[in-house]
């Protein structure tokens, strides 16, 4: 079987998202299927199919379609946001991305998000059947960047319509956890669309890579903590900030490290440097040695604001180490208080900086969450249970097409840029569906009504 993965991230990405692709590759093709992998480049400029050399420039798109989607935006008889728009011709321009590199090669499409899921799922071929996981909740992250402040009412309509749209344009969906399960519920995706099956890590080769050798110079003095995690609001590296500064006032025999980047570094470097961390707290950047990091740790931190099934939890519990963890999103599934980790409220500082306290000065207790965490983790992230109930859902559809249980009846029916699709197709023998319109008259109907 000939299988594409897609995703809207930039790939290589630092993060879940690009562990799970890796894996699920590798592992679909040790049993016999040809895989392969759509995504944005790093660049930003192009996209891309992973490890070959079938790349396209994103701006002989963007010049194509770029005035007609802003002429039909700007006709609409509301106003609507620039930075919609912006969001929109990229959408659009990904779309026709995927079909100037044929989706019509493929027996299955698998889908990473809520973006790549709605551009393939509106220029696929009918019989190509899309499944797709759903990694996380766009809109909630949304509101918890906004850090308490009110969202504008036409940018919260339109991530809630992406979130809804995305979701359900497939055949069946994937989510990792029940807490992810019952959020995408209240975007209205039904629960009938939605099949659970929690990430799996490759165990021995993440055992191969925990016991190789870091770079990294770490003190032998003092304990060392690890937040591993990109820099981004929903990951709660001020609320930790907060938290090592008080316990900072009861011992300071310790360093915790960031490992990750993201847009958030200079802020929280210069929040670390007003709490005068500077000597506690290290940011290394992103390292392709996590593992090995983490090995060599005491206490491993992950304070998340909002979240689905963070890996770096399941790795600290294969790295048999003692973990605090907050109670956002799909955490709960993965640790039990005081067993198989210490959980505190998200964005509860005082309580984040008494389990690292407690974690310190309890020798037995360290030893205690990190043997339940490894035996609990040992039992519960096996890549051979994820990958049988995947492949288990792909022939699933592959026998039955007429799966499908969502239908988006016309909010505000038009077909927007006939002229420029039937140029590609007379042109660059590209396969676009008759109905596709490079205005996805379900966005404009949920902004404006």
């Amino acid at each position: 079987m000939k299988i594409l993965l897609a995703t809207y991230w930039l790939l290589p990405h630092v993060g879940g998202v690009w562990v799970y692709i890796q894996d699920l590759k590798a592992r679909l093709e040790k049993l016999g299927h040809e895989v392969e992998v759509l995504a944005r480049h790093p660049d930003d400029k192009s996209y891309y199919i992973l490890n070959t050399n079938r790349r396209v420039e994103k701006k002989y798109f963007k010049q194509l379609v770029s005035r007609e989607i802003k002429a039909i935006y700007a006709s609409q008889p509301k106003p609507i946001d620039p930075w919609i728009v912006d969001q929109e011709i990229e959408f659009c321009c990904y779309a026709l991305a995927a079909a100037y590199f044929g989706l019509q090669h493929y027996d299955l499409i698998h889908t990473q998000d809520v973006i790549s899921s709605r551009a393939l799922w509106q220029i696929k071929p009918e019989h190509v059947p899309l499944i797709n996981t759903i990694h996380g909740c766009l809109a909630t992250d949304y509101i918890v960047s906004l850090e308490g402040k009110a969202p504008s009412a036409t940018i919260w309509k339109y991530a809630c319509a992406r979130e809804y749209y995305g979701a359900t344009s497939s055949d069946l969906a994937i989510v990792p956890t029940h807490w992810l399960q019952r959020t995408q519920g209240g975007y209205m995706v039904p629960q009938a669309h939605m099949r659970v099956v929690p990430y799996g890590l490759d165990i021995e080769s993440y055992s191969w890579r925990m016991n190789q050798a870091t770079s990294l110079s770490l003190p032998s003095n003092v304990r060392i903590l690890v937040c591993p995690a990109r820099l981004d609001k929903v990951k709660g590296h001020s609320c930790l900030l907060d938290a090592l500064y008080k316990l900072k006032q009861l011992r300071s025999d310790w360093i915790c490290l960031f490992v990750g980047d993201g847009n958030l570094r200079s802020e929280l470097e210069a929040k670390a440097a007003r709490l005068e961390l500077q000597h506690h707290v290290k940011f290394t950047g992103s390292r392709a040695d996590v593992p090995a990091i983490l090995q060599r740790s005491d206490i491993v931190i992950l304070p998340s604001l909002n979240d689905n099934q963070p890996y770096a939890v399941m790795e600290a519990q294969i790295s048999r180490k003692p973990i605090v963890v907050s109670d956002a999103g799909g955490i709960p599934e993965m640790v039990t208080h005081g067993l198989t980790g210490l959980m505190a409220r998200a964005g509860d500082s005082d309580e984040l900086s008494l389990y690292l306290l407690c974690l310190l000065e309890n020798e037995a207790l360290r030893q205690s969450v990190a043997s339940g965490g490894y035996n609990w983790g040992i039992s519960q992230w096996s890549i051979h249970t994820m990958i049988a109930r995947t492949t288990a859902l792909y022939t699933e559809l592959l026998n039955n097409r007429g799966i499908r249980k969502v239908s988006h009846p016309p909010k505000h029916p038009g077909r927007h840029g006939l002229g420029i699709c039937t140029w590609l197709r007379t042109n660059q023998n590209m396969y676009i569906p008759s109905a596709y319109s490079i205005v996805d008259d379900h966005i404009v109907g949920s902004i404006l009504f």
